[in-house]
């Protein structure tokens, strides 16, 4: 015998299992994220390399990626930074890697900043990890500092006000890699 289940259940059921998945993700790496970008950290990068990983097809959700980045070129530009935005990439689907810094570019001492993104469409939902690290051949990866955001409700309202809100979160990252910049 089997039972099928109610669309009402199915709902209930799909909006528990993100909101778990959510805060599964929240809970986990708060030991490890760094909210505030100290002066000791921010020094030295003459630029930003950004990227945007997706774990998903949903055009809501990877529009953030195209809203936020604009501001992220002003406030490059406002801190005397470069900025090099490389474009997104998707996971989950067969690649999983990251995008590659051009031989060109011309950066002496870039640091990265990788948005990741998850959503899903019932109910409408997304969730933006922004983390902001410098590569390193001893660790991998050093992490400076790390931020997220979520909302659910109606597509437009989530990806204008997450990018929003996270390009706010971002503005005092930015002033502190200007002040510790290398020319």
């Amino acid at each position: 015998m089997t039972t099928a289940m109610t669309p009402a259940i199915r709902t209930c059921f799909q909006v528990s299992a993100l909101l778990t998945l959510a805060l599964f993700g929240l809970v986990l790496p708060a030991a490890a994220q760094e909210r505030v970008l100290t002066p000791e950290k921010a020094g030295g990068f003459d630029g930003v390399v950004t990227q945007c990983v997706s774990f998903v097809h949903y055009d809501f959700a990877n529009g953030m990626c195209d809203k936020v980045i604009p501001a992220v070129e002003k406030m490059a530009e406002t801190n005397g930074l470069k900025h090099l935005h490389l474009g997104r990439t998707e996971w989950g689907f067969g690649t999983d890697e990251y995008l590659e810094l051009p031989a060109d570019a011309g950066f002496k001492r870039p640091v990265w900043l990788t948005f990741y993104i998850r959503a899903t469409d019932k109910p409408v939902s997304a969730f933006l990890w922004m983390s902001l690290y410098e590569p390193s051949a001893s660790v991998g990866r050093r992490v400076l500092w790390e931020d997220s955001g979520i909302g659910a409700g109606q597509a437009k309202r989530i990806t204008n006000g997450l990018s929003a809100g996270l390009a706010g979160k971002l503005k005092p990252v930015f002033q502190a890699l200007g002040e510790g910049r290398s020319e």
